[in-house]
């Protein structure tokens, strides 16, 4: 998998005359399998692009090329970075996304976030899940979809906890 991948990368930035050294790491989880790929060296930010529009439409145009290549049937997902680029991106939405809720919490109503990519929503929606009193939705369509960030009261919690013990009474 890791040559088919590999080979069609470097074909890829071959066509488009990108000359960039990268890491390539497949990792698997719950049956899916992640490829990361790292793009290291200097005066890389056309890899980026405005706010990453290039290295997202890179990822998602080489996520195309890997669906006609890899074994029919075969779970992936594709993740680049350009000199930890996105993972900073990362932590700055999480960041955001910590602020929106505990504002969510003080005003007791839900707050909707700014239109988001899928990828930037997913950061959201991962970030914010460890939460009892916090839930998250996206709403709205194409490019004017959001994140929607909803403080759930006590008494919203306690009867889900109480439906879970029931629930597993029931199994018992």
């Amino acid at each position: 998998m890791e040559d088919i991948i590999k080979k069609e990368l470097d074909t890829l930035l071959s066509l488009m005359g990108i000359e960039a050294q990268y890491d390539l790491n497949v990792e698997e989880s719950n049956g899916v399998k992640y490829i990361k790929i790292s793009f290291n060296g200097e005066n890389l930010g056309y890899l980026i692009g405005n706010h990453g529009k290039h290295l997202e439409s890179l990822q998602y145009i080489f996520s195309l090329i890997l669906r006609k290549k890899l074994e029919e049937g075969t779970e992936y997902r594709v993740v680049m970075d350009v000199g930890g680029y996105k993972e900073e991106r990362n932590k700055k939405i999480e960041r955001m996304a910590l602020q929106k809720a505990d504002d969510a919490r003080i005003l007791g109503e839900p707050i909707e976030l700014e239109p988001m990519s899928p990828s930037d929503r997913r950061v959201v929606h991962m970030a914010l899940q460890v939460f009892d009193d916090i839930k998250t939705e996206s709403v709205g369509e194409g490019n004017d979809r959001r994140v929607k960030i909803i403080p759930i009261s006590d008494k919203e919690i306690l009867k889900g906890k109480e439906d879970s013990d029931s629930d597993e009474e029931g199994e018992e």
